[in-house]
């Protein structure tokens, strides 16, 4: 099952709407065939291990094992299932249920119904965990939310605007900055405030490193209002914009805003995980920088700057 997983994560920032998903098929103790879910829209992984599989009569003596129930319905593939039970495999070890409404279990009965062997829930945290976005969207009815920012190592976030016209506000290192445009190129969506937008007008795009836009959102203020066309307006309430963003299908979403739209979130606990981002530099005045009242779980130092992760759930 660990197999499955470095499997699947081959496929991050790639397969959303989609979960991610390794198979591995084993055969007398052997390792025969292994696949994972490359794209949306491409084949899913058990179809690419059963197709990696030189001698296809293996495959009624062989074991699948897959992170994630196979799914059970037609949508831009066939069922992974009837392709399980076509080719007579006799046992599927099975990482976590499926919780997306068209699948939930069904995959499992009709598995079952075909008189294949089944285990299931194995190592289901670490499934979980790896998923969390796609499990977030479908268990929680929400996306999976990060809240990002950079800070000086003095605890300030922003200049402060009124005293420091003209002065550069950028904090950390060019490294970095190509670090937060590959993290915006893995979520589906992005979100800032309305103070963000009129004081920096940020492009809020991928172009230090290859890879897909996400799509960008800010919370409105009254009847101050944004382009359609360059910003997707939600409401400046959080609960309110986040049942706005799963209701377009977002799954999840990087804020990137201010000091007032973070700290609306942390003060609705409405967040999974944080990464914060401290520059090797003091102002001695400023805006504050958030707060979080948790231990960080990781601190990694990248070319003098710190990278810092608290994640709510672990």
């Amino acid at each position: 099952m660990q197999r499955c997983l470095q499997l699947a994560a081959l496929g991050f920032g790639k397969t959303s709407p989609n979960p991610m998903v390794g198979a591995v098929i084993v055969c007398d103790g052997k390792i025969i065939g292994e696949g994972y879910h490359h794209k949306c829209g491409e084949a899913h992984a058990e179809i690419n291990a059963i197709n990696s599989v030189k001698n296809k009569e293996l495959l009624t003596k062989s074991t699948l094992y897959v992170n994630l129930e196979p799914c059970s319905h037609h949508g831009k593939t066939p069922p992974c299932a009837d392709a399980i039970i076509q080719h007579k495999i006799p046992k599927v070890v099975i990482g976590s249920i499926d919780y997306n409404s068209k699948v939930n279990g069904s995959g499992i009965s009709k598995l079952q119904n075909a008189g294949i062997d089944l285990v299931i829930n194995v190592c289901q945290k670490d499934c979980e965990t790896l998923n969390s976005r796609f499990f977030s969207f479908h268990k929680k009815q929400r996306p999976y939310i990060i809240l990002k920012w950079a800070q000086t190592n003095d605890g300030f976030m922003d200049i402060d605007r009124d005293l420091d016209k003209g002065k550069s506000n950028w904090i950390t290192n060019p490294a970095l900055k190509v670090l937060v445009h590959k993290w915006r190129s893995e979520e589906d969506a992005i979100i800032v405030g309305f103070n963000t937008i009129k004081n920096d007008n940020p492009q809020l795009t991928t172009r230090e490193y290859v890879g897909k836009n996400p799509k960008r959102f800010v919370m409105q203020r009254g009847t101050e209002i944004i382009s359609k066309n360059s910003y997707n307006p939600i409401s400046e309430n959080v609960r309110e914009a986040i049942n706005q963003l799963y209701n377009f299908g977002v799954q999840s979403v990087i804020v990137e805003g201010g000091r007032r739209t973070i700290c609306k979130f942390l003060d609705s606990e409405m967040w999974d995980e944080a990464r914060i981002l401290l520059g090797n530099i003091n102002w001695g005045r400023g805006l504050k920088a958030p707060e979080i009242p948790k231990i960080p779980n990781e601190i990694i130092d990248i070319d003098g700057n710190k990278l810092i992760y608290v994640r709510r759930y672990l």
